[in-house]
């Protein structure tokens, strides 16, 4: 019996549609699994080794996938069996961690594994912050770019590309997106800085902690203007964003100092003043944030309270004393397991995780695939 023409195509169009499909599924297994034979990769995706065997070969040329090494012949001989593995250095992803007092950047393979790191110590806002992420763009061409991930302050909207709602920059209603898409070709990616900062942290402590009361907190470039404090939450692994997308945003009015003695911006502040001073002077903050995130997390009863953003800056002695203050104001604290956690200065959190949240997207959603693979076709 014959096919009709329009039977025909389907039958084509629905083959080139699995190809498409075990290709990708064979893409994303090796990505998060770093290695695998091809035996691992037919039992775990269900597929026929030649199946498998023949889309290795497809994405060993177009350099995705490489050869790891291989595997000693068992006990009855035979051959060795190949090893392989994601390409991670096949292209890099610029992470940035927009805050009020500036830039802290990174360049990653797609392992997230930083290349490269820099800061930028700058009042943010309106005016300047389209031309300052171009000018980074322009300045690291010498990397083989894929895509850029943007952490921001504020109520952002990843789907628009929009910056809703960010007091700490002095925006609203910004595409930002957009405006970069008129000079920049690649893809870009924003989120905000507390749901970027605690699915990170999700992903780093997947073993050890369930339900994350992430808290970013962004001292400004001048310290007469009022600190940020977003809050991320994870309760059972997931990301929550609540009802509006509005999780975590939260009004605090409160300046890192009182006494005008200190207006100056926040790192001559540090560089200026000795631990001892910069902890009397900023104690009564430490005060009121333990206080205000003591009663949310007795509410949220998280088993990890974990405090971020260029508060890391501080001398030692302030941020154990918000610790173990965070730690008194919680209610039943004796009756609870929970541990609080500082980043530690060094570590660029934020930046890394929106590059982290680019590739992510590349490996969990479809239509960033595809993107993936076109690029491929022009490189």
């Amino acid at each position: 019996m014959y096919l009709s023409y329009s039977e025909l195509k389907d039958k084509i169009i629905k083959g080139v549609e699995i190809m498409q499909e075990n290709l990708f599924s064979i893409t994303k297994y090796l990505w998060s699994h770093k290695k695998a034979t091809i035996n691992q990769i037919s039992e775990d995706l269900t597929l026929d080794k030649s199946t498998v065997s023949r889309h290795i070969r497809k994405l060993k040329q177009s350099n995705i996938v490489v050869t790891e090494g291989s595997l000693k012949p068992g006990s009855h001989g035979g051959r060795k069996t190949n090893v392989y593995s994601f390409n991670y250095d096949i292209f890099q992803v610029l992470g940035l961690e927009i805050e009020q007092n500036g830039i802290e950047g990174v360049i990653t393979n797609f392992n997230g594994d930083i290349i490269d790191k820099f800061v930028i110590h700058q009042k943010i806002n309106k005016s300047n912050l389209t031309e300052l992420i171009i000018n980074i763009v322009e300045d690291k061409k010498n990397f083989n770019l894929y895509a850029i991930g943007i952490s921001l302050p504020g109520i952002i909207d990843p789907i628009k590309g929009k910056i809703v709602f960010s007091q700490a920059l002095g925006i609203e209603n910004y595409l930002l997106v957009k405006e970069l898409s008129n000079k920049i070709s690649l893809p870009i990616l924003i989120d905000n800085d507390s749901n970027i900062g605690a699915a990170y942290y999700n992903s780093k402590l997947k073993n050890t902690a369930r339900n994350i009361l992430y808290i970013y907190t962004s001292i400004p470039y001048e310290l007469k203007d009022l600190v940020g404090v977003g809050i991320g939450i994870i309760i059972d692994n997931h990301l929550y964003h609540g009802s509006n997308n509005c999780s975590g945003e939260y009004e605090f009015k409160f300046n890192l100092v009182k006494d005008k003695k200190y207006e100056t911006d926040y790192f001559n502040f540090l560089k200026n003043f000795d631990e001892e001073e910069v902890f009397e002077a900023v104690k009564a903050f430490l005060d009121n944030l333990s206080e205000k995130i003591g009663l949310l997390g007795s509410i949220l009863d998280p088993d990890t309270i974990i405090y971020d953003g260029n508060i890391r800056f501080l001398p030692e002695l302030a941020l154990s004393y918000l610790l173990e203050e965070t730690r008194k104001k919680i209610f039943m604290k004796d009756k609870r397991k929970i541990k609080f956690l500082k980043e530690s200065k060094d570590e660029s959190v934020n930046a890394v995780g929106a590059a982290i949240n680019f590739i992510t997207k590349t490996f969990e959603e479809e239509r960033y695939l595809k993107k993936f693979f076109k690029k491929l076709q022009t490189v």
